[in-house]
């Protein structure tokens, strides 16, 4: 129900945007920084799935104080990265608001380690209540600031604001309620060096994932300088609007999915084949109905400014099922400790969606293309790795 409600929150905002905001320059702002604000986060959320991963019950003292010393130096390293991110993007997506750009980008990342590594220890805790109370006042709190800057047409400055500050706010928030029911009751199954090393692969595997997911923004006008603005935009607001019912709700269920296929009775090969196969039916039905009405439906944004064809709406959503299926054979991998497998996944899924946007052929035939492909071929590098017998054993996992 909370993945749920954040996922409808996430989406009601997509939506808001491009009716909203006066023209399709300001929507491309706006995604750009969304986009630029979320890839960061994805990568950080990164931090989450491994402290859910290493976290159980217990009372071993020493691992709070080290815990705190990990999401201090993450957080300084974010911090740093986001900074330079935004000194990248910022010129061509928001050049009159460099400054108040890169500040909150960094307000939004130093907040999002709080965050993620709360969340981590309230699902390695199975403190189910919890870990949803995060997730919705992170999403509510968001949906009330962002509507609020967009219904006062406030500046770049202060909508930027409202897309960032709820991360933070959402740690403080829940922090005072689940702090006696966390401090003291939990220990590491990991040491702090080895928790860095299984960090940075998570970590740049996450990255990877936000670049396929909520990056595509910015690849697309980095990949296509030459290709109408009105079209990217297009491309743009149908890729947020069709793939994200599917996307999102799997991307929030990453640690519980990772803690479910860690303690299933089942085994492994069953329970992956079950989600897979409810995913496909469910992608199925999606793209049919894109197909049939998703020209239709972006007719209904004011001025006509956003039209793509039928059959790209159609293969945009058959590529967020494809997306979505590779984020549940991650945890999978993650369950059994196999970051390798499992990093190795995600880059070569998002090597392949750049390389695969700069072929020689038309804008919608490249992004159905790529968005599809590239991570189906993800999907192949998970299940090799899932098939691999483990170490001192000679069968593939089941």
């Amino acid at each position: 129900m909370a993945t749920a409600i954040a996922g409808a929150v996430g989406y009601a905002i997509q939506l808001l945007a491009p009716v909203v905001l006066p023209d399709s320059g300001s929507y491309l702002a706006f995604s750009v920084y969304w986009s630029t604000v979320y890839v960061l986060v994805a990568a950080l959320a990164g931090v989450q799935q491994e402290i859910s991963r290493a976290t159980t019950p217990g009372t071993t003292p020493a691992d709070g104080s080290t815990l705190r010393a990990f999401a201090l130096r993450i957080a300084t390293a974010a911090a740093v990265v986001a900074v330079v991110v935004t000194l990248v993007v910022a010129p061509s997506a928001f050049p009159d608001d460099i400054v108040g750009s890169a500040i909150w980008i960094v307000v939004a990342v130093v907040g999002y380690v709080a965050t993620a590594v709360l969340a981590g220890v309230l699902y390695g805790l199975s403190l189910w209540r919890a870990a949803a109370l995060l997730v919705v006042v992170d999403a509510l709190l968001r949906a009330l600031l962002v509507m609020l800057a967009l219904a006062l047409q406030a500046p770049h400055t202060l909508l930027t604001a409202a897309v960032s500050v709820p991360f933070g706010g959402a740690f403080l928030l829940v922090w005072f309620f689940v702090r006696r029911r966390v401090v003291g009751q939990f220990r590491l199954d990991v040491g702090a060096r080895r928790l860095v090393v299984n960090t940075v692969g998570t970590v740049t595997a996450a990255a990877a994932t936000g670049l396929i997911v909520t990056g595509i923004p910015v690849v697309l006008r980095t990949t296509m300088p030459g290709v109408d603005a009105a079209i990217v935009a297009s491309l743009i607001l149908t890729i947020t609007i069709s793939r994200a019912p599917l996307i999102v709700p799997i991307m929030a269920l990453q640690s519980y999915l990772i803690v479910d296929f860690r303690s299933s009775d089942r085994p492994l090969g069953r329970r992956l084949a079950l989600y897979l196969s409810a995913l496909a039916a469910v992608t199925a039905v999606g793209s049919i109905l894109a197909a049939c009405f998703g020209e239709t439906l972006l007719a209904l944004f004011p001025g006509g400014r956003y039209a793509v064809p039928g059959w790209v709406a159609a293969g945009i959503v058959a590529s967020a099922g494809a997306v979505a299926a590779l984020c549940v054979t991650g945890p999978a991998l993650l369950s059994r400790s196999r970051h390798d497998w499992y990093v190795g996944g995600w880059v070569i899924a998002a090597l392949s969606t750049v390389l695969l946007l700069l072929l020689p052929a038309g804008p919608y035939e490249r992004v159905v293309v790529a968005l599809s492909a590239a991570p189906l071929l993800g999907i192949a590098v998970h299940v090799m790795g899932l098939r691999r017998p483990s170490r001192g054993s000679t069968a593939p996992a089941r």
